[in-house]
């Protein structure tokens, strides 16, 4: 997949005026459960027969959610698990307002369609920094940056330690076209298979630590 690419930490010149307190927007998207697999064992890129229904994905839903619609086999426990730690991390680093695109084999019935586990879950985090990082640019340089290279945005590290794919942006670090550039290339690129070019659905989750607690009980507890 292409790697996005990232102002480094000088990068305080593109800050886009959010105000005091920068919040992405999740407009009128509301949690519902996950529809199922589509005869093909995809999820469906809309609901109904009516292709301009704004019932359609990515499907706003929680980690509790994808833990009862997607948690069928113990390898797909361990990547949930996987993207619980990687959430309970940004959490820990002062990340609190986000939202993430989640995609990949994990959300295919890739078990009946490939007849294997999927590999991992591919992430992708609209982030905006905590406070203290956007309102002070040499702590964000000192401290900040080197989280978020070695940490948020590690692939390899993130691949080995927790079974995801991930990208990120620092929405509050770049202008509205970037953002929008940003939203166009990844829902295209999710929204399709990437060997059969099928349109397919996927989710996304706003960050939600409570949430994340409430999905490690239930994948630790069992069904």
């Amino acid at each position: 997949m292409k790697v996005t690419p990232w102002g480094g930490p000088s990068a305080s010149a593109s800050v886009v005026a959010f105000g005091a307190s920068p919040s992405l927007c999740f407009g009128d998207g509301v949690v519902s459960p996950v529809p199922a697999f589509d005869g093909r064992g995809l999820l469906p890129p809309f609901l109904g027969a009516d292709e301009t229904t704004p019932d359609r994905s990515p499907y706003v839903t929680t980690v509790t959610e994808l833990v009862g619609s997607f948690g069928m086999t113990p390898a797909r426990h361990n990547l949930l698990f996987g993207l619980i730690q990687y959430r309970e991390m940004l959490s820990q680093f002062g990340y609190s307002d986000g939202m993430q695109f989640i995609d990949g084999s994990f959300v295919e019935n890739v078990e009946l369609r490939e007849s294997r586990d999927p590999d991992d879950i591919d992430v992708f985090s609209f982030l905006v920094r905590p406070a203290n990082y956007r309102n002070n640019p040499a702590q964000w340089n000192n401290v900040g940056y080197h989280q978020w290279t070695s940490e948020i945005a590690d692939r390899n590290r993130n691949k080995l330690r927790f079974g995801l794919d991930t990208y990120a942006i620092a929405v509050d670090q770049h202008g509205p076209l970037r953002i929008i550039n940003e939203t166009i290339y990844w829902y295209s690129l999710f929204a399709h298979g990437r060997m059969t070019h099928d349109w397919k659905g996927f989710v996304r989750l706003q960050l939600d630590p409570a949430d994340d607690a409430t999905a490690r009980t239930a994948i630790t507890s069992g069904p």
